[in-house]
């Protein structure tokens, strides 16, 4: 069964969408978008692409957003096996000092490429906030061991 997606564009934007398609030799808007969805899911598309710098572009992109994946993906999993007591104790500022290159390392290693400095702050501040309620369960155990060795 197929499904339908909305976008919310003017329309200025339709008409030129029409002419992109056209000029591409897409038969429809339709069609442009369903090759634009097939090459961005699975790398290649269902039919034909009549204009082989436009398939070109869009395989490149699909490659680009596999990558992105697999750096944040592998960037997640570190952060978690390395860094949570860090994230929980200190913050994300002092994580990224302390790990930020060797994450760069653990994430070529994994996937081939390096992520922008940018991007591991981002993603730093992702996990903290996927990961708040761990964080705040973690120190608050931290404190309360503390506690516990300082009336001994």
């Amino acid at each position: 069964m197929r499904k339908h997606i909305y976008i919310n564009v003017t329309d200025e934007e339709f008409h030129t969408l029409d002419s992109i398609a056209e000029n591409l030799g897409f038969i429809s808007r339709t069609e442009l978008f369903t090759a634009c969805a097939h090459l961005l899911l699975y790398g290649e598309t269902a039919g034909t692409i009549p204009d082989g710098i436009t398939a070109d572009q869009l395989t490149r992109l699909h490659h680009y957003s596999e990558d992105v994946n697999c750096m944040q993906r592998t960037f997640m999993e570190i952060v978690r096996e390395k860094a949570i007591p860090v994230i929980a104790m200190k913050g994300i500022a002092t994580a990224e000092n302390a790990f930020g290159e060797d994450i760069k390392h653990l994430i070529y290693e994994r996937c081939g490429m390096v992520p922008e400095d940018t991007d591991i702050r981002t993603w730093f501040r992702v996990f903290k906030n996927l990961h708040r309620a761990e964080l705040l369960e973690y120190r608050s155990r931290q404190f309360a061991a503390a506690l516990a060795g300082d009336g001994e």
